[in-house]
């Protein structure tokens, strides 16, 4: 066994410059009052960056946001160089707050030798938010998981026919939305659709969603969002069949949920699973998500309300105006005000 000690090499509080009006360097004698300074690392040190700050910190590398960080977190310095893509790095930081309680070191972690019989190094302590993932993903497999085994039909139509333009006779008989199987999807969706988008929110701060400190406050939001997502789909559920009454269209409301899950689900589970291997392969600052990745929700909404309009016009012997007319009411409308606020 061996244990390590942490040493101190260089305080880069002691060398960090700002920059004024006319972005000229200057040197930075004390943090107090000072609420952006940073550093230029010419070269790869040897070690690990230790930054420490009780109020909320962003780390920026030669000027693009790396992280943000409220309480001491270890860097490895070549995470700043492949990032900037550059020799030369300005490493700074920023805070609505003060610097003066910023601590930024280049440590080692020298080993002590007791009765070595292996090199230990120091264990990595996950996040809250990555735990929230981890606990999030496992809920969503299990649920997945049950719907597969119990509903194994509505899987397999799933997977094989969610676009196509012909109604089966599976629809006639299943798209009621009281069955077990609708109402599992959707609660699976607004799970789903609700842990993308705090994932998103927190990985790219776009701070749409209250960003919380704990791990309960994380699961707290992400169940808030997923509930708000479940009553939505009520509500729609709700207003489509009253306008399905009033044009005279016999269950159609039910239909339209039904096909709105299948189609959606199989475009959303992909992109969970892209989320996934992300997270486990790279860290926050190496993450192939980038905020484009945000427009997957408004094309998703398009695909749909094409989708849905060419099915229905081959499948029905309505007159084409009203059905245009009955979709314009229930889907085209509602999604270009949704698409107004969400590109707002």
């Amino acid at each position: 066994m061996a244990q390590t000690d942490t040493i101190v090499v260089t305080d880069y509080t002691k060398v960090m410059v700002s920059t004024d009006e006319s972005s000229r360097t200057i040197p930075v004698t004390t943090l107090e009052g000072v609420s952006h300074a940073g550093f230029f690392l010419n070269e790869i040190p040897n070690g690990s960056i230790r930054i420490c700050s009780e109020n909320e910190l962003f780390v920026w590398t030669n000027g693009m946001l790396l992280d943000v960080i409220n309480e001491c977190k270890f860097f490895d310095p070549n995470t700043f160089f492949s990032v900037a893509k550059s020799d030369t790095v300005f490493i700074s930081f920023s805070s609505q707050a003060t610097l003066e309680d910023l601590n930024c070191d280049l440590i080692v972690f020298e080993e002590l030798q007791v009765i070595k019989d292996q090199v230990s190094l120091p264990r990595k302590v996950r996040s809250v938010f990555e735990e929230f993932t981890l606990i999030s993903l496992l809920i969503l497999i299990l649920i997945l998981g049950f719907i597969m085994v119990e509903y194994p039909s509505r899987i397999s139509y799933l997977l094989e026919k969610s676009f196509t333009l012909k109604a089966s006779a599976y629809e006639f008989v299943n798209t009621n939305f009281y069955t077990g199987a609708s109402i599992y999807l959707l609660v699976f969706y607004s799970l789903a659709l609700a842990f993308v988008g705090v994932y998103l929110d927190t990985l790219l701060y776009f701070k749409l969603f209250e960003q919380p400190e704990s791990l309960i406050g994380f699961i707290f939001n992400w169940l808030k969002i997923s509930g708000a997502i479940f009553g939505l789909f009520i509500i729609k559920w709700l207003v489509i069949s009253i306008i399905a009454k009033l044009f005279r269209f016999r269950d159609l409301e039910n239909f339209q949920l039904f096909d709105f899950l299948n189609f959606n689900l199989v475009l959303l589970v992909p992109a969970l699973l892209f989320i996934i291997f992300d997270f486990v392969i790279n860290d926050k600052s190496q993450s192939w998500i980038s905020s484009g990745f945000m427009m997957l929700f408004p094309v998703m909404l398009i695909l749909f309300v094409v989708w849905f309009t060419l099915k229905f016009v081959n499948n029905s012997s309505r007159k084409k105006l009203s059905i245009i007319s009955y979709l314009c009411a229930t889907e085209i409308i509602p999604v270009i005000i949704l698409l107004g606020w969400f590109l707002k």
